[in-house]
């Protein structure tokens, strides 16, 4: 014997909104839409993760920094970061290194270090070494589980006058 299903009762008509209502739904939703485009403004730019891992390397292999400022950064390929060190004995530097990523076979860039260039190739510094790289490369797991801080930094190295006033 087949059940026989029970008749559902009709919904009752939905009412229509108010023009008042609708001024009020209108005026809210474009309030929160003004309000998520001032908070897009406002927040800081945010590097890629091979920024992170470009960064993390200039921190391991500067050689005693008492203070590293970073001041402006491409994050393409490579990654060119441009900072100003200053050394334990107040000696002050700017410093620009580039960094280049591996590829995988479909061309894709990955997170692991395939070559740093420190300022130009007028001199080669020790980080960058083939092995310095390579055991730094052991240590990007670690690095993509506690990522540094992403934020670009905003500094123009547009005018020179500029770098007399960093601090």
């Amino acid at each position: 014997m087949a059940k026989s299903n029970p008749q559902k009762p009709p919904k009752p008509p939905k009412e229509k909104m108010s023009s008042q209502t609708k001024k009020k739904l209108y005026w809210g939703s474009g309030g929160l839409f003004f309000l998520l485009i001032l908070l897009m403004i406002l927040m800081p730019a945010q590097g890629s993760t091979n920024f992170g891992i470009c960064k993390v390397y200039i921190e391991l292999n500067e050689l005693y920094p008492s203070e590293i400022k970073y001041l402006s950064a491409e994050d393409w390929d490579p990654v060119k970061v441009s900072y100003k060190k200053v050394d334990p004995f107040g000696v002050t530097s700017v410093n620009t290194v580039e960094c280049y990523f591996k590829q995988d076979s479909a061309g894709n860039i990955t997170n692991e270090l395939a070559k740093i260039d420190v300022n130009g190739k007028t001199r080669t510094y020790e980080a960058e070494k083939s092995e310095n790289i390579q055991k730094f490369n052991l240590s990007i797991p670690a690095i993509l589980q506690n990522m540094p801080d992403l934020t670009l930094p905003n500094f123009s190295l547009d005018n020179i006058a500029d770098y007399k006033d960093l601090e």
